[in-house]
């Protein structure tokens, strides 16, 4: 399995951030240069079992699907994964917001894609690696977390 983690400090409460997410479908646009468009479909991101549609592009690769809210606790963590036809690689993620000592805290996101599984996720992964961006996904995610800082503010 491939699994891309970053954190970025955030000043501002668990609870802002947790609203940034929640109302994902006005801020997309403005969080990353990248991104094309966000439409909830049914409940939020931040809503287990909520469906969402994402478009957007990771450096050439260009990522259209619907985002599946799996598992939430209010105001610290949401996991989700990506439909048809990402789900063949088990594409998916999560964000885990942690309160910081200065009143603000760190935000972490993880990306992961690929197989658990020894001999069959080894070669996935090799594979996955030949053909998918893995350094454009790292730049995306880390130039999410900066705007995300600027973009939450109390």
């Amino acid at each position: 399995m491939i699994s891309m983690l970053e954190t970025e400090h955030v000043a501002a409460s668990p609870e802002c951030v947790w609203a940034f997410f929640t109302e994902m479908e006005s801020h997309y646009l403005d969080w990353h240069r990248e991104h094309l468009a966000w439409r909830d479909l049914k409940g939020k991101l931040t809503t287990p079992g909520g469906v969402s549609f994402g478009d957007e592009f990771l450096g050439w690769l260009r990522l259209s699907g619907l985002y599946i809210t799996e598992e939430a606790e209010e105001p610290r963590f949401f996991s989700y994964r990506i439909g048809f036809p990402y789900s063949l690689v088990r594409s998916g993620g999560w964000f885990r917001i942690d309160p910081a000592p200065d009143g603000g805290c760190d935000v972490t996101a993880e990306t992961h894609l690929g197989y658990r599984t020894p001999v069959v996720g080894n070669l996935v992964d090799r594979v996955l690696r030949a053909v998918v961006p893995i350094d454009d996904i790292r730049r995306h995610m880390r130039e999410e977390g900066e705007s995300l800082a600027r973009l939450v503010v109390e």
